[in-house]
């Protein structure tokens, strides 16, 4: 009877160990992968980590997150001018889900001002977002620009690429990854993770009463 329960329980173990990969697999949608950081654009720009999950080991350019979720975040970058030391420059965070493109609706403003020539300035930032409202993959830009104020930096996107930038150019490049679920996701999931739980108890059971039986025939 022991040994009867020692191998339903690692049959558990492994069912659970499997639906959990399973779910995971499904919920990571093909497409492309940020830039590995650190990096340098020829425009003025590095970027030396973005973490999505700070409190976790390691930095996270990518996540999945529930739809709305609030995102804590910390990007850690450098901004010099290579115009000459006067030069007002720009840089900011550009993301996928904005809802127009002209101008774009979503962005988060890193640098604006007179940085200098090489090395310019560093910065560290912690900072929250939300998440998108609906289920898919979601890219995170970093975008720098030469003009007199942030909004026209922003807005210049829409007049250089009539849309979202390339994945990496001179201007900045894919420094990030959300991957979005909806909170059904997580139920349908659990359900998933319970059915085999269930069944697995019920051979527990099952398994039980028979050595009981036997038992008291042999009685």
């Amino acid at each position: 009877m022991f040994s009867i329960k020692i191998v339903l329980i690692l049959a558990i173990l492994q069912i659970l160990s499997s639906t959990y990969t399973m779910i995971y697999d499904n919920l990571v949608e093909e497409g492309i992968e940020p830039i590995p950081l650190p990096y340098t654009w020829s425009s003025g720009i590095t970027c030396y980590y973005l973490d999505l999950d700070p409190l976790s080991d390691g930095y996270q350019q990518s996540i999945i997150v529930e739809a709305g979720s609030l995102i804590v975040a910390e990007i850690k970058f450098q901004r010099w001018s290579i115009y000459g030391p006067d030069r007002v420059n720009q840089l900011f965070l550009l993301y996928s889900w904005s809802r127009n493109w002209n101008p774009p609706t979503h962005y988060l403003p890193l640098w604006f001002g007179i940085s200098g020539e090489y090395p310019g300035i560093v910065k560290v930032w912690r900072y929250t977002f939300k998440a998108p409202s609906e289920p898919g993959v979601y890219y995170i830009w970093i975008r720098g620009d030469y003009t007199t104020g942030m909004e026209e930096a922003v807005a210049n996107i829409w007049r250089m690429y009539r849309g979202p930038p390339p994945y990496d150019d001179d201007g900045g490049g894919i420094i990030g990854k959300v991957i979005v679920t909806s909170r059904r996701d997580r139920v349908v999931s659990s359900n998933i993770i319970a059915i085999p739980i269930l069944i697995a108890l019920m051979g527990l059971i099952i398994a039980s009463i028979i050595s009981r039986s036997l038992k008291k025939m042999k009685g």
